[in-house]
């Protein structure tokens, strides 16, 4: 079973169409036919079901660079192997719930079109992100930007908040906790506990955007070799063993900041204990 499919250009009022209905009809199956004469052969070798779905990202004819509809992939169909009573069935579903596509599109241009995929819970991201996020399966590579419309990508599937959460930028969001919690600290206590009886127990769910370095895994695994388990600042053995592989616990920090230039090198780097990792972020250096 592949993880996940990509499909490039499928106009949004196909889409929209097939949102509305599986709105109002729960688990109603519409169906999806692009415009490509190639089979999706994982689709075709490996049948998906609504017990073993396939998610599927979609972009926009007017927006390719965008994933802006999600859906689960539950079948698929070979348009050319169907037969004539298997065609008037499809259709007579295509008049009711998918009017606008009207039939089952055995040609368009002059191009065989083969593809009838069969989805349920499509729906509209309320953040769109974009194509370059989606990992293709076959070569571990990030989609590139689009500039014409079809075709399709086997990719892995990301986690289901993307694109369906409120976005942030993460250091807003820390700015906006650092703020919180000082002017919660200077406010009167009786104040602060009326607060706490009428806030909500769970937060809320955010999707945040921020900058980071893909880091060296060698310049890791030198320094965390060099240190032996103990910290390079401290001396003290690492406090505790990884349950992952019984490693002892201790974390790689840059002495002078990526963020201000610093190198990714096993010179500008050390095997701190969480303890002093913190110090040498947050406390005072002496």
């Amino acid at each position: 079973m592949i993880r996940a499919l990509f499909l490039n250009g499928v106009y949004q009022d196909v889409l929209d169409e097939i949102v509305q209905v599986q709105t109002r009809h729960t688990n109603q199956i519409c169906y999806l036919q692009p415009y490509d004469s190639r089979r999706i052969v994982e689709l075709a070798n490996s049948q998906p079901t609504p017990d073993t779905p396939v998610t599927i990202y979609i972009s926009t004819t007017g927006n390719l660079n965008l994933v802006s509809y999600q859906g689960q992939v539950v079948g698929w169909e070979n348009k050319r192997e169907l037969d004539t009573r298997q065609i008037a069935i499809r259709n007579v579903h295509m008049k009711k719930f998918q009017p606008q596509e009207a039939k089952i599109h055995l040609q368009v241009n002059g191009k065989d079109c083969i593809n009838l995929i069969h989805v349920q819970n499509l729906s509209k991201l309320n953040q769109p992100f974009s194509v370059t996020n989606l990992v293709k399966s076959s070569n571990d590579q990030n989609c590139k930007p689009r500039t014409r419309a079809g075709g399709f990508a086997y990719v892995y599937a990301l986690p289901n908040w993307v694109g369906t959460q409120t976005t942030i930028l993460q250091n807003q969001l820390d700015e906006e906790l650092k703020k919180g919690v000082e002017e919660a600290l200077q406010s009167d206590a009786n104040e602060r506990q009326q607060r706490l009886q009428t806030a909500p127990q769970k937060p809320e769910k955010v999707q945040t955007i921020s900058l980071t370095y893909k880091r060296n895994p060698d310049v890791i695994a030198e320094v965390l070799h060099r240190a032996k388990g103990k910290c390079d600042s401290c001396g003290q053995d690492a406090p505790f063993r990884r349950a992952r592989d019984g490693s002892p616990y201790l974390e790689v920090h840059h002495w002078i900041p990526l963020s201000e230039g610093g190198e990714d090198t096993v010179e500008n780097a050390g095997a701190l204990c969480p303890n002093c990792h913190r110090k040498y972020h947050y406390g005072i250096i002496n």
